[in-house]
């Protein structure tokens, strides 16, 4: 039996004051009441404060802090003290930019530091700092010695632990490459692809969830994207002359290569010859100092050159090897090495401290590491091309030697690797093909979403972009060493052999992978608009993707049969099976013929069917633009029957756009890169390709006027090159003559019926009457005495509203077309005739026709066009557009044409037989008539046929060859020439001067002088006219109206005879003549007689009628007549004067 618990009684109970009690020694407790007399005091600093100091000789910012305060503050532990330093530092440059370059060493090197900072804002703004306030204002060359610094710190943020630097620094790596772009890639291409490896690497991906997301692979997609776009930027000319007209670069030796249809593009920069000390500097040195052993170290200075560098390169083997000897694969194979048996049991295994050569050729199939780019392209080089360049292929090291990296020892390899942009791209490849596993492209038929199709569109466009500048780059036609574009360019261009290697290890690389999924498709449930875009974007560059690794369907028949020929022997490409080859081209088919960038999936429904229709009338200009580049490239390496499909494809697609898209423009440079690649013997065309390209231009020409330049240089382009490699009598040529060239005319100009000449005046006579009004007007009295039947309506052409430099290849195509015919003889003459065309292309037309009329098939359609071109009756004409614009030609533009045309004579024979041809129909012209004087087309015609004249003696000298129906014609036309230019010269220079100035004999009357010089003998009868019209002057006719008594025709009265008496003088002075007349006294008494007598003639001139200036004139009239008395008897002697 247990005790029992005692009941234990509460103490609390009952119990107001607790007793204290007190002990000997111990302190009272302390009372509640009780107040605290302890305190504590410390010192306090106050410094001087910067808002309160006077600093007005130093350069500060808004806050009054110097450039070292800001930058010791962007180390302070505070981050926004840090940010705000940062923000200080932009107004201080802002203000005083003289600042920062005079302190860029210790700017830069401070900011630098920052470019890791652990808050986002203080990344943020120093972006903004370098992008708006540093960079611009410090430029390329003070940048330059600092670039390792900013880089070193660039690509440490890149491999950075955290996910947000690592992020940051893609976008500081934007900032250098959006100001200074060339600096890194001269020296940091290579590192920067290197640590794109390491973000793209699984090692960096997996350290957290986030990093593994879909979201931060496109971020990482979209720095890589910007970046290649930057460091390889396609340089398209602007003139689409020279895009056209660059000839299709073919491939430079073997049918694999690639084809260049007429882009222009700037070569990929080479990263490894670069001297510039940069992450993995050593080891680009060791590797440029093995391959090019007399190459100098170099610009960096913290190299030593004084060590050999095969020395250097030994000691880092061994240090290498040793290193990797205390790693557990590295024992492993060691022990291999040293035992009985060679065979090499883990070769499939990635040792992480050593490179064997077994493991050089194992990592060559799959491997991401370094060591496996080395190893891939090392492994690229045939025995033949290995014993080319003096290097053994023995053993398996020996094989990586002779490698495109040209390193000797697998751990070079490796180094090289490192620092080798090609390694580092084909590093990359590999690994954006496991991002590509990682999207699921299988789901994009399903369900695809917005990132998953941008991610991997992305994913295409990097490799296309990697493969053509570094690991495939495009070569030179010549094929000559330093006009590769490419990395290629310092070093060794890539052998037939290790091109087609590297090819088919990139084809069971990507090929593989990306044609399983190929096209994509429209999935059966309608989607957004940008998802379809996206997929059309991955269609695309999946496309382009493919088209890379057809040349290893060309190699894999022989050279010399055709693309449809099996192949004989099985090649290096025997082993490569390119299933994907009828997708890829039906896909090309289906998007040309019927637009389909996105085709439908198979049994889908009605809404999805109608989706894809919309898609395929959407095809913007840069999609048109890369298909058919695309296509072109892949036309040169399909067999005939699937080339034919494709250009039927093409013609199909071109007939489908309008003229002002930029889809026809693709298809024109298209179709022209084509051409090029024909003539070339590149590509097979058949008979009437080219004949359907070409019909449709002149009309779509004409559309376009001068609306599109660009366009119409691309289709003129095209006209002129198919024109020129035509073959004569071929039926290409035929074409271009009987159909082609008729239609060209409208291009120039068109000469509408006369009952549009109504219309055209009256708005022609309205526009000069408001401008009458106006006061800025002075043409309408001298409108007002012409009719509409006066009028030649004029339709200008296409080729007037389009650039000069255009204009001129339509011209040049008129050459190239063949004879001549008379349905564009007409238009050229009328356009020739007007002001339609600029002068310059006026002369160069001029040219080609005149060049051409040779080969006419009928001389007399050539003399005819002449006899228009000079004596036409539009000259007198005026010439107006259907607007009522005035395109009459000014004198000088049609005194031009004619002396222009008159130097071209001697190509058609000369000017004699013209003459002899012209004289029936010259005889019938009013060419003397003294009432068309000062007329217009009279003026011309007169001064066309004494130029004439003038060129047909001078080829007859010594006979009189002049056709008897024009012998009493041209002393009468010389005269009235004569006085037409003088009164022309004498009127300019009274406007200019306030009167009629002495003439300048030797411009005036040139033409009358040059037909003086050849047949002295007209010289009286040109003298005998001129005292003809001055009696005729000076006794009018009873019946003429008062105006006409101070008139000659269209010229005034006192100046007309002014200009006949300088014209006789002039011609008394010829030394032809003179000698004449020295020769015959009768011709001496004779030309006394007529001098006295029009020295009287001008003292009979009315003088009343005239009023003041009239009077003037007449006071020179006879000042001139006594100075014409005077040099003939200082010439044949007084009695002759007398």
């Amino acid at each position: 039996m247990g005790k029992l618990k005692k009941k234990t009684r509460n103490p609390g109970v009952g119990i107001d004051f607790k007793k204290v009690k007190h002990k000997v020694g111990k302190k009272l407790p302390r009372a509640q009441n009780d107040t605290d007399t302890n305190f504590k005091s410390r010192s306090i600093n106050l410094p001087n404060q910067a808002v309160r100091e006077d600093r007005s000789n130093v350069a500060v910012n808004f806050q009054n802090l110097t450039l070292k305060e800001l930058l010791n503050q962007t180390s302070h532990y505070n981050d926004k003290s840090r940010k705000h330093s940062l923000v200080g530092l932009a107004d201080l440059f802002g203000r005083h930019p003289e600042q920062l370059r005079l302190h860029a060493s210790q700017v830069l090197g401070t900011l630098a530091e920052r470019i890791v900072d652990g808050d986002s804002s203080v990344r943020s703004t120093l972006r903004d700092l370098l992008n708006n306030s540093v960079l611009p204002v410090l430029g390329s060359d003070v940048l330059r010695p600092f670039m390792p610094v900013l880089m070193a710190h660039v690509c440490g943020a890149m491999t950075h632990l955290s996910l947000d630097v690592r992020n940051d620094a893609l976008l500081f790596l934007d900032v250098m490459m959006d100001h200074v772009p060339q600096l890194v890639l001269d020296g940091f291409l290579a590192p920067c692809l290197a640590h794109f490896c390491d973000l793209f690497s699984a090692a960096h991906r997996s350290r957290s969830i986030r990093a593994q997301s879909l979201s931060s692979l496109t971020k990482l997609l979209t720095a890589l994207t910007s970046f290649l776009k930057r460091a390889f930027p396609e340089d398209v000319t602007l003139s689409t002359a020279s895009a056209g007209a660059q000839a299709t670069a073919a491939s430079g030796g073997g049918a694999h290569a690639d084809m260049d249809m007429g882009y222009t593009t700037r070569g990929v920069r080479d990263a490894e010859a670069a001297a510039g000390p940069g992450p993995s500097s050593i080891r680009r040195q060791v590797q440029s100092l093995a391959a090019y052993p007399g190459m100098p170290l170099g610009a960096d200075r913290m190299r030593r050159p004084q060590r050999p560098a095969g020395d250097l390169l030994r000691q880092l083997d061994a240090l290498f090897r040793n290193a990797a000897a205390v790693t557990r694969s590295g024992r492993k194979q060691r022990r291999k090495s040293e035992g009985l048996d060679t065979a090499d049991k883990n070769r499939h295994k990635k040792g992480r401290g050593s490179v064997s050569a077994t493991e050089t050729a194992a990592a060559a199939k799959g491997g991401k590491g370094v060591a496996a780019a080395a190893a891939a392209l090392a492994a690229v080089t045939t025995p033949a091309a290995a014993t080319a360049a003096g290097v053994g292929v023995s053993a398996a090291s020996d094989a990586a030697a002779a490698g495109l990296l040209g390193a000797r020892t697998a751990m070079a390899a490796a180094l090289a690797a490192a620092s080798d942009a090609r390694a580092s791209a084909l590093r990359l490849v590999s690994l954006l093909m496991d991002c590509w596993l990682e999207c699921s492209p299988t789901q994009l038929a399903i369900s695809p979403e917005l990132e998953q199709a941008t991610a991997l569109a992305m994913i295409a466009a990097a490799c296309n972009n990697l493969i053509e500048r570094l690991l495939l780059p495009r070569q030179a036609a010549s094929g000559g060493a330093g006009q590769q574009h490419g990395v290629w360019q310092h070093g060794p261009p890539p052998s037939a052999e290790q091109r087609l290697a590297l090819t088919q290890q990139l084809h069971d690389l990507v090929a593989r992978r990306v044609a399983a999924h190929f096209p994509a498709v429209l999935p059966p449930v309608k989607p957004s608009p940008a998802v379809v875009e996206a997929l059309v974007r991955l269609n695309l560059q999946s496309a382009e993707l493919l088209g890379r690794f057809l040349p290893l369907l060309a190699d894999s028949r022989p050279h010399h049969q055709p693309h449809n020929f099996p192949p004989a022997e099985p090649g290096a490409s025997g082993n490569v099976t390119l299933w994907w080859v009828p997708a890829l081209v039906s896909y090309y088919v289906g998007a040309l013929e019927q637009g389909l960038l996105l085709p439908p999936a198979a049994k889908t429904l009605s809404d999805a069917s109608s989706a894809a229709a919309t898609v395929a009338q959407g095809m913007s200009a840069a999609a048109a633009d890369a298909l058919l580049m695309a296509v072109s490239v892949a036309l040169g390496q399909l067999d005939d029957l699937a080339a034919a499909r494709l250009m039927a494809a093409v013609a199909h697609f071109s007939a489908r756009q309008f003229p002002r898209s930029g889809a026809r423009l693709a298809c024109i440079r298209m179709q022209h890169s084509l051409l090029r690649a024909a003539v070339g013997g590149r590509v097979c065309l058949a008979d009437g390709a080219v004949a359907s390209w070409l019909e449709p231009l002149p009309k779509m020409l004409w559309e376009l006027g001068g609306g599109s330049p660009e366009i119409s240089s691309a289709a003129l382009l095209l006209l002129l090159d198919a024109a020129r490699f035509a073959a004569p009598g071929s039926a290409a040529s035929e074409f271009l003559s009987s159909a082609l060239q008729p239609q060209l005319a409208p291009l120039f100009a068109v000469q509408l019926p006369p009952k549009a000449a109504k219309a055209a005046w009256a708005k022609y006579t309205s526009a000069l009457a408001s401008a009458a009004l106006s006061g800025s007007g002075s043409g309408l009295g001298c409108a007002s005495s012409e009719t509409s039947g006066e009028v030649m309506v004029l339709l200008p052409g296409a080729v007037s509203k389009l650039p000069e430099p255009v204009g001129q290849l339509a011209v040049d195509l008129i050459y190239h077309t063949g004879a001549l015919g008379a349905a564009l003889l007409k238009p050229l003459a009328a356009a020739l005739s007007s002001a339609a065309l600029p002068d310059p292309l006026c002369l160069r037309l001029l040219d080609v026709v005149m060049a051409r009329l040779r080969d006419a098939p009928d001389p007399a359609l050539a003399a005819s066009w002449l006899l228009t071109l000079f004596f036409g009756p539009q000259h007198g004409q005026r010439v107006l557009a259907p607007d009522g614009a005035d395109l009459t030609a000014s004198w000088d533009r049609q005194r031009a044409l004619v002396d222009t045309a008159m130097m071209k004579l001697g190509r058609l024979g000369g000017a004699a037989p013209l003459l002899m041809v012209l004289a029936p129909q010259l005889a019938a012209l009013p060419l003397a008539e003294v009432a068309t004087a000062g007329a217009r087309g009279a003026r011309l015609q007169r001064y066309s046929l004494v130029r004439l004249c003038a060129l047909a003696l001078g080829e007859t000298a010594g006979g009189d060859r002049l056709p008897a129906g024009l012998m009493g014609i041209v002393p009468a036309a010389a005269a009235l020439c004569g006085l037409e230019a003088g009164v022309a010269v004498a009127l300019a220079e009274a406007g200019l001067n306030g009167t009629a100035a002495v003439l300048p004999y030797s411009n005036t009357f040139g033409p009358v002088v040059q037909l003086l010089a050849e047949r002295p003998a007209l010289a009286m009868a040109v003298i005998r006219h001129l005292l003809a019209l001055l009696r005729q002057m000076a006794q009018p006719r009873v019946d003429q109206a008062p105006m006409a008594c101070v008139t000659l025709g269209s010229l005034p009265l006192h100046t007309a005879a002014l200009v006949g008496l300088q014209l006789a003088q002039t011609l008394v002075k010829l030394q032809p003549v003179r000698l004449v007349l020295a020769a015959s006294a009768a011709d001496r008494e004779c030309l006394a007689s007529l001098v006295k007598e029009l020295s009287e003639a001008a003292h009979n001139l009315p003088v009343a009628a005239a009023g003041t200036a009239g009077s003037d004139h007449a006071a020179a009239c006879g000042l001139e007549s006594q100075r014409l008395l005077q040099t003939v008897g200082d010439l044949f002697g007084n009695a002759a004067a007398a």
